[in-house]
């Protein structure tokens, strides 16, 4: 399997009048791409099923990355994210979809001329496979019992029909732990979940709720950094912890990734917030 994750640069070719979110929009330019150099791969991406394994971002502000939905001005920089844990997929993205873009594409009432698509040297973009991460954790060296993600999206996580909108470790955890399974080798106990459960406590976090609309509804999730302390003693349990952060830059976290939310990254160690104010907890628990 080869992870994939791409930053393609847009130029704003007009200002619609009306900004709106465009979740849904690049998800059909997502798959209009892949249509046209494989059809059939399109409809079975289109397909209803469980786990996809790709995610595609809503529009993003160059300057301002953490902006829900910027609105769209002449001659401003954005850029949207593609990403992919299927190794057919990552390699049609590189050798024939990323190559060949369309410039200037449409989303929704918006025009944008397309820059070079970007898979290093960027935070939001690279490569690997999981034989690399595998390695980079579980290769020797020292791991931390602490683990930060960033949610740069809308991130929310389904239970019976209704959005659970606080990144608590057991559903964040489970999230990435599916996608790997799904995807991914060598695949850890599903009973990771139950050390989760047990062992892990949010310890610090910037958060705040965020609204979007896809199609005739509105999706609420959380945006911020939230750090995860393990207080189970095995360190093989920290560097899954670690491992599956990392993943989480090419699966994404949560609900509704294709449309642009559970954008997600794991963060340093230290849990420090963009603007050096994470809230503290009581006990390793969420407060406030």
């Amino acid at each position: 399997m080869t992870l994939l994750s791409t930053v393609i640069p847009l130029i704003a070719a007009n200002a619609p009048e009306e900004s709106a979110y465009l979740g849904r929009a690049c998800y059909a330019f997502f798959l209009s791409l892949i249509e046209r150099v494989n059809p059939s791969l399109a409809e079975e991406l289109h397909a209803p099923r469980g786990a996809k394994p790709f995610t595609v971002s809503a529009l993003l502000s160059w300057d301002h990355p953490h902006l829900v939905q910027p609105e769209v001005r002449e001659g401003e920089r954005y850029y949207l994210r593609f990403t992919s844990i299927e190794t057919e997929l990552s390699r049609l993205l590189a050798e024939e979809v990323l190559p060949n873009l369309p410039s200037p594409v449409e989303l929704g009432p918006a025009r944008f001329d397309v820059g070079m698509p970007i898979t290093e040297g960027h935070p939001w973009a690279g490569r690997a496979t999981p034989e690399e991460l595998v390695e980079r954790w579980f290769g020797g060296g020292e791991v931390g019992k602490r683990v930060t993600l960033e949610f740069a999206s809308p991130t929310a996580f389904r239970r019976i029909h209704r959005n659970v909108v606080v990144p608590l470790p057991a559903a964040v955890f489970r999230s990435l732990l599916g996608a790997w399974n799904g995807f991914g080798r060598p695949a850890f106990e599903q009973d990771l979940v139950d050390f989760v459960e047990a062992e892990v406590e949010i310890s610090r976090y910037w958060l705040r709720s965020a609204a979007v609309q896809i199609g005739p509804g509105w999706q609420i999730g959380c945006i911020g950094r939230c750090s995860y302390v393990c207080f189970h003693p095995q360190r093989s349990v920290w560097r899954v912890l670690h491992l599956l952060a990392d993943f989480a830059l090419f699966c994404g976290v949560g609900y509704k990734t294709t449309q642009g939310m559970g954008q997600a990254r794991r963060m340093g160690e230290s849990g420090e917030s963009a603007n050096g104010r994470i809230g503290e907890s009581e006990n390793g628990r969420i407060s406030g």
